[in-house]
């Protein structure tokens, strides 16, 4: 119940800064506004500023501004202050403000969550897999004690402890006993696909509505077979997995002291064309950081920026290829299951979660559809560029349209989650019967 609260409370936030930026720009801009709602439907309660009415609505799934002469067939007995005498790139100005707001909200986040320090889970650093040719160098089950003198708590801490062009020191355990290793040329050594990580193939987190989800899969599970082939390591799972030519492949998995099968179907990663079914690794290691004002602001700015060109990259293999809607759309059921595993991280994890819906919140907003702020916005483009606006007529059939289009992606990404909740619930039902639960 708490977790619902908290994902209410969190949708809350994003939405009031994003109508808060509509605010601010209309007022700018002298443009009424009547009504500033979080959340739909009838009014709950309120306070009144001005012309303005704030209310908090009974539906908490959304939120909207009213200004003054926004609908195009609204009837009004003056014209001063309202939204359409506004010059076109004020209301375009006014319909971005909202979105932008959205990127504002995830900026900062992402640079508190570095201001506050973060963890993050690693592998040991213990190597698993050697790709390639290495003379009097580090062996497999060789452990990493420190590099330059620098103890090594995490496989990740290794390239960040070596020197370029200059003679490096590790320190190994090998077989219980200590060992230096020197060489001058191991900054050319890619420490995760030239040498990787022992890393067992015992699952960390299943992907909400991916099929490990919706097969019932769960973090702990050891991956021991697939299709009756021994699998010994993470590696050998990702090869048969990425090789496969089948839609779906039998999983034997070790749970505690269970042994059962699964079958599991596969799925096409849209970044990469990749198969996957939706876990990732258990990382043993937790590591903390703390991050300075000017780091902080560093990695927030990167990763605001990666984040926003991931999802824009996204968004056009979707629309590429609409037949990955199905495994890739979802709705609020799948945003409070993401939520919880974000909640299970700590407060860093929270934050990153908040700040990465807020910049899908600003992506969805500005897409070109009439009834969202894109949609306004290539309106008031249109108007610039033929010096009229389109005809009422003309306005009130798209936004009929942009409306359709808006419930059937609402629909369809309700259907997919409920469609993925009921899979996995059928899954785990079948595992309790076998257990004889």
């Amino acid at each position: 119940m708490g977790n619902i609260f908290g994902a209410i409370i969190a949708l809350g936030i994003l939405i009031t800064v994003h109508e808060l930026g509509h605010f601010l720009a209309a007022r700018i801009f002298g443009v009424d506004v009547e009504k500033f709602s979080i959340g739909f439907g009838p009014r709950l309660f309120g306070f009144r500023i001005k012309q303005t009415d704030f209310r908090i609505s009974l539906i908490p799934l959304g939120g909207y501004l009213k200004m003054k002469g926004e609908n195009p067939d609204e009837e009004i007995d003056d014209e001063s202050g309202s939204f359409r005498a506004a010059k076109w790139y004020k209301r375009a100005t006014i319909a971005f403000a909202g979105p932008f707001a959205n990127l504002l909200l995830a900026f900062f986040i992402f640079i508190l969550s570095f201001a506050i320090g973060r963890s993050y889970e690693d592998q040991l650093p213990l190597v698993g897999k050697i790709e390639i040719a290495l003379n009097d160098f580090v062996k497999v089950n060789d452990e990493i004690l420190s590099v330059n003198n620098s103890p090594v708590q995490s496989w990740s801490q290794i390239p960040r402890f070596i020197k370029e062009n200059e003679n490096n020191i590790i320190e190994v355990k090998r077989d219980g006993k200590k060992i230096i290793l020197e060489s001058s040329d191991i900054e050319q050594i890619t420490w995760f696909t030239d040498i990787l990580p022992f890393a067992p193939a015992v699952i960390g987190e299943v992907a909400p509505g991916l099929p490990a989800y919706r097969a019932g899969l769960m973090s702990d599970d050891e991956i021991i077979a697939i299709d009756g082939i021994q699998v010994k390591n993470w590696y050998d799972m990702r090869d048969i997995i990425s090789k496969s030519t089948k839609n779906s492949l039998n999983f034997k998995i070790r749970r505690g002291d269970q042994i059962f099968e699964k079958v599991v179907e596969l799925e096409v990663n849209l970044m990469d064309s990749n198969k996957i079914i939706g876990i990732t690794q258990k990382l043993p290691v937790k590591i903390e950081e703390k991050y300075s004002l000017f780091e902080s602001l560093k990695y927030g700015s990167i990763t605001t920026i990666s984040f926003v060109a991931l999802n824009y990259v996204t968004l056009y293999k979707l629309i590429s290829k609409p037949s990955s809607l199905k495994a890739n759309l979802g709705g609020p059921v799948m945003i409070y299951a993401m939520s919880k595993e974000s909640a299970k991280k700590g407060l860093d994890s929270i934050l990153a979660f908040i700040a990465a819906i807020s910049i899908i919140l600003m992506i969805m907003n500005l897409l070109p559809i009439p009834v969202l702020d894109g949609g306004h916005i290539f309106f008031c483009f249109i108007e610039g560029i033929f010096k009229k606006p389109l005809t009422l007529k003309t306005q009130l059939v798209l936004q009929r349209i942009g409306l359709y289009i808006l419930l059937f992606l609402m629909l369809f990404a309700f259907f997919n989650d409920f469609y993925r909740l009921f899979s996995r619930n059928v899954s785990l039902n079948e595992q309790k019967i076998l257990d004889g639960n």
